[in-house]
């Protein structure tokens, strides 16, 4: 039987320092965004995403949280539909 990988959410309430442990304590390959919608919103939905982009976090980190790793997960390749890219 092969081994399952285990994969984490970010929801940290914007907390850089929470983040940062995941990413130090799981590696970043194995986060996926993660929010609690509808629990929190406006501002704080905002920030539940934002703070993954914070200059603390590496930008390689965030990419692959915010785009790459939910397409491994799903085993979906990201040049058949054009890569998963979030609007500004």
């Amino acid at each position: 039987m092969a081994a399952r990988r285990m994969w984490y959410d970010t929801v940290g309430h914007g907390h850089v320092p929470a983040l940062l442990c995941a990413i130090d304590s799981f590696g970043a390959d194995r986060l996926l965004l993660g929010t609690d919608f509808p629990y929190e919103n406006g501002d704080m939905f905002v920030r539940a995403v934002d703070y993954i982009n914070d200059p603390q976090i590496d930008t390689s980190a965030a990419g692959a949280i915010l785009d790459q790793n939910v397409s491994a997960l799903l085993g979906i390749s990201q040049a058949a539909h054009g890569g998963l890219k979030a609007p500004i």
